[in-house]
């Protein structure tokens, strides 16, 4: 699954293909709902299943907001090398390094396996930090705190915040524009 995923990406990478197509991509090899499910952990059932729903779209919504742009403009000549995996009935661990323009970094995907027999990453760890964790921590306090309302307004807030950041331009280059139009 990780290799596939992988050389998706890197074909996407090098037909230099949009958004729409990472965010096809993340969602063939994503489990946003497991992941949901298990930054909620026991709360999770007592949700009504409409707001389960709203919660895994307002996940996925700011995931992609904060990971599509940076993949979409990731050199497609990377390094990528599955180090270690390992695997426990329907759960697994697959230890990747990647290498891009002389940075090295160590990911880490936990998959679990659905009814379709399908494997489907829920959670990644990067340099130590692990997605799912943060979440662990944060979504119960927001719970807490406000309720579902409460959870699903501080993920979108999120969101707005990355989707108005990631609308700019990179540091410079306005400079650039404005040196061309004589500005």
């Amino acid at each position: 699954t990780i290799r596939e995923a992988n050389a998706r990406i890197r074909s996407a990478l090098m037909a230099k293909a949009g958004r729409p197509e990472f965010a096809r991509i993340g969602a063939d090899f994503a489990d946003y709902e497991e992941l949901a499910r298990r930054s909620l952990g026991k709360h999770w059932a007592a949700q009504k299943p409409a707001d389960q729903k709203a919660l895994v779209k307002a996940l996925r919504a700011l995931l992609e907001e904060t990971y599509l742009p940076r993949l979409s403009r990731a050199d497609p000549m990377y390094a990528f090398a599955v180090e270690k995996w390992s695997q426990a009935g329907d759960e697994a661990e697959v230890r990747v390094r990647t290498q891009s323009n002389g940075q090295q970094a160590q990911l880490t995907f936990r998959l679990k396996q659905g009814k379709n027999r399908r494997w489907r990453v829920f959670d990644v760890t990067v340099g130590g930090l692990a997605m799912l964790e943060g979440y662990q921590e944060q979504f119960p306090q927001l719970l807490e705190i406000g309720g579902m309302p409460r959870l699903l307004q501080t993920l979108e807030s999120e969101r707005k915040v990355l989707q108005q950041k990631n609308a700019k331009p990179p540091v410079g280059r306005q400079d650039t524009i404005r040196g061309q139009n004589g500005d």
